[in-house]
């Protein structure tokens, strides 16, 4: 008798091949996508480089024009507001209105004689005109990274001191003030001019003081007095941008600042866990048996970006003294 075969009995994936095809792809999507993250941020890493090695070149040239870095230490302004190294570097590097550093503003952002250039030029009076004359550089062109002032990233957000953008509509010369550098990370969302935008974080600028290159300590890098008198005794001054990596991470408000980040968390106070933070990141062992340490480019300056996560003190942030 001829066998009549069964429509029914017909080959098929049962549920738990499904699933368990199912669970492979997921486990591939997985990984792609952990490759995916780390290649994106070696590329924005080496993007960051790049543009540091830029910043190193432009304060070299600035160098050469005006005979010396420029200065990092904070300067107080007015109203208790401050103007911080990074803020000083952006304004060498490029000005504050991205024309040029003009020599006679005495780092002061009252003393301004900006330019706007939507404003027509007879606007402008013969201060302005000479002020234009006078500008040195800029010195750097930026591929990837930002310039901003402190209000147009936080929006006056943070109880800030740092000196903000402040628009003058009388005399429209207060095109912008006091800017910052920022890096190529890009996680921060903000709006401007009712735009929104993607930026990075302020990178830090502090000059060298020849004259203090070491330091001795038998508790390593440790400052036991987080105090201006105790930190000026450093090749590099932590105070010099302490108002700005004070002020809240723009990816993540409810983290309270930018401040360095300490994660071995020693005894003493907060500023002084922080402060002990930033000296080790910017030391090395001179010799491992002896409590001896010299600062990375002990006569020039150096360069702080917070990295991909946007704090500072993390072992993602990228300096010009790594590479």
């Amino acid at each position: 008798m001829k066998r009549i075969p069964n429509q029914f009995n017909t080959k098929a994936f049962t549920l738990i091949e499904l699933l368990t095809v199912i669970a492979i792809i997921s486990v591939l999507v997985g990984i792609m996508a952990i490759g995916m993250r780390k290649a994106t941020i070696t590329a924005k890493n080496l993007r960051q480089k790049a543009e540091l090695k830029a910043m190193d070149i432009g304060l070299e040239l600035f160098s050469k024009d005006f005979d010396g870095y420029p200065f990092s230490n904070q300067i107080p302004v007015d109203g208790g507001q401050v103007i911080c190294g990074a803020q000083r570097m952006a304004e060498a590097l490029v000005g504050r209105d991205g024309y040029g550093v003009e020599p006679q503003t005495g780092w002061y952002p009252p003393n301004d004689k900006v330019y706007n250039p939507l404003v027509p030029a007879d606007l402008y009076d013969a201060s302005v005109q000479a002020s234009l004359r006078r500008r040195k550089g800029p010195f750097v062109e930026f591929k990837y990274s930002g310039i901003y002032t402190i209000q147009e990233l936080w929006g006056g957000s943070g109880g800030t001191s740092i000196y903000p953008s402040i628009p003058n509509p009388t005399t429209q010369q207060a095109y912008t003030r006091s800017p910052v550098i920022t890096d190529v990370f890009n996680k921060n969302q903000i709006t401007i001019n009712s735009e929104s935008v993607k930026v990075g974080l302020p990178v830090l600028y502090y000059r060298a003081n020849e004259a203090k290159p070491f330091r001795i300590d038998n508790q390593r890098a440790l400052v036991s007095d987080p105090t201006l008198q105790q930190a000026e005794k450093w090749v590099y001054n932590y105070y010099d941008n302490k108002e700005l990596v004070n002020l809240p991470v723009l990816s993540d408000p409810s983290y309270p600042d930018m401040d360095f980040v300490n994660p071995e968390a020693p005894t003493g106070t907060l500023d002084t866990q922080r402060a002990q933070r930033f000296y080790e990141i910017i030391t090395q062992t001179a010799q491992p048996d002896r409590d001896y340490y010299k600062s990375f480019n002990a006569n020039t300056f150096i360069l702080i970006s917070a990295g991909y996560d946007g704090v500072y003190g993390t072992k993602d942030d990228i300096t010009n003294f790594n590479y």
